[in-house]
C-alpha cells in the first residue's frame, strides 16, 4: 500500500480522535471565535427529522465563527451551509466577508469534514441532506447563545444541498425536528437549491415565518430554475413570503468567486424528473403541480431512479455573482431591519 494512502487511512481514524480532544461547545457564553466544535446529530431522513426518529446520540461536528471588526451591541448572524462540494473558499472570500461588511457574522458549517466526507456530487447517498438541516439548527440554537448575537436576527444562507436547508426551514415541523423552544430562523436565502422533489404539506404547512430568497441561474442545468420557480408559486400561494431572482447566462455556483466553468460527468441530477411533492408530516407523495397522489415511497423512488441522468456543468458568472451578493444586502437589510 503506498503511504499517501495510508497517510489518508490515519487521517480518518484520527478525526475523531483529534475532534474528541477539543472543546465541544454548547453554548457560546464564553465568546469564542474561529473553529467552534459543536454537537448535531445526524438523521438518516427527512422523516426521522421531522418526527424526531433519529439517534439522539451526538455528531461532533465544526463551523468557523467570523465577527465584523466593530461589535456595538448585539449583531445578526448568518449561518453558511454549503453544497455538494463540500467547503469552498466563495463561503469565506465572498458570503463571510459581504455579512462582516454588513456588521453581521458569519457561522461557516462544514457538514463534511466532521463526518470523513469529502463531497456528495457523484452520489448523494453518502449522507442523507437531513443531516444539513440538522447542522443548521444545531447551529442556530449554538449562535442564539452567544451574547454578541441578537438571538432575533439569525439567518440562513445555503448552496445547492445547502440551499435546500433554507427551503425547509420555511416549515415549522423541520425547526421542530431539533428545536425545543422558540428561537427560529429571521431570514432565509436559498442559492440553486434542488427543486425535482421538494418537501411541503397539504394542505398548507405551518410556517416558522422567515422571508425566504431564491437565487437561481438561467443556464443551470444541475438544478434548474424553472422548477425552484414551480415551487415558489406553491409556496407564495401558501402565504410564505418568497422573493425569486434569477440571473441571465448564470450556471450552478455562479457566485463563485474563482473564474472557472466545468463539465462533471459523474454528478447526479433530476432535472427530468417529474416534481414530485415529499409530506413529511402525512407520509404522502403527489406530483406537485398536479396534486395528484403516488402510491407510495417505492413509487417515488422508482420514479426518480429512471429519470435520474449524470452530467452537469457548473460555472462561475462574477457579474451576476456580483449581482446577487447586493441582492443579498437588501434582502437582508430588509429582513433584520438594519439602517
Amino acid at each position: 500500500m503506498r503511504l499517501s494512502s495510508l497517510l489518508t487511512i490515519a487521517t480518518l481514524f484520527l478525526l475523531p480522535i483529534l475532534a474528541a480532544a477539543q472543546q465541544v461547545y454548547t453554548d457560546l457564553s464564553s465568546q469564542p471565535e474561529g473553529k467552534i466544535y459543536f454537537n448535531s446529530v445526524t438523521p438518516k431522513s427527512k422523516w426521522d427529522l421531522v418526527h424526531r426518529k433519529y439517534d439522539k446520540t451526538p455528531t461532533v461536528i465544526w463551523a468557523n465563527l467570523y465577527l465584523p471588526r466593530e461589535i456595538k451591541g448585539r449583531i445578526p448572524a448568518m449561518v453558511i451551509s454549503h453544497g455538494s462540494a463540500g467547503l469552498q473558499d466563495k463561503d469565506v472570500q465572498r458570503w463571510a466577508r459581504a455579512f462582516n461588511e454588513m456588521g453581521i457574522a458569519a457561522f461557516v458549517v462544514d457538514s463534511f469534514g466532521p463526518r470523513n466526507i469529502a463531497n456528495t456530487e457523484a452520489d448523494q447517498g453518502k449522507l442523507n441532506a437531513a443531516a444539513n438541516d440538522a447542522d443548521a439548527l444545531a447551529a442556530l440554537r449554538l449562535l442564539a447563545t452567544d451574547p454578541r448575537i441578537d438571538p432575533q436576527k439569525i439567518g440562513q444562507i445555503g448552496f445547492s444541498r445547502g440551499g435546500g436547508v433554507a427551503l425547509e426551514m420555511t416549515m415549522e415541523s423541520f425547526r421542530k425536528g431539533i428545536i425545543d423552544d422558540d428561537t427560529r430562523f429571521a431570514a432565509l436565502i436559498a442559492f440553486y437549491p434542488g427543486c425535482p422533489q421538494v418537501w411541503w404539506t397539504t394542505p398548507a404547512p405551518r410556517l416558522s415565518g422567515a422571508p425566504l430568497m431564491m437565487a437561481l441561474g438561467e443556464k443551470d442545468n444541475y438544478t434548474p430554475a424553472r422548477l425552484c420557480q414551480n415551487f415558489a408559486e406553491i409556496m407564495q400561494r401558501d402565504q410564505q413570503q418568497v422573493e425569486v431572482h434569477v440571473y441571465p447566462g448564470a450556471y450552478h455556483d455562479f457566485d463563485n468567486t474563482t473564474p472557472y466553468f466545468k463539465y462533471h460527468p459523474m454528478a447526479t441530477s433530476a432535472q427530468k424528473c417529474p416534481q414530485v411533492q415529499f409530506d413529511m408530516e402525512h407520509g404522502e407523495y403527489r406530483y406537485l403541480l398536479t396534486g395528484e397522489k403516488l402510491a407510495s415511497l417505492a413509487a417515488v423512488e422508482e420514479l426518480i431512479k429512471a429519470c435520474l441522468i449524470r452530467g452537469v456543468s457548473t460555472g462561475s458568472n462574477i457579474e451576476q455573482g456580483n449581482r446577487a451578493e447586493a441582492d443579498v444586502r437588501v434582502f437582508l437589510q430588509k429582513a433584520f431591519h438594519l439602517q
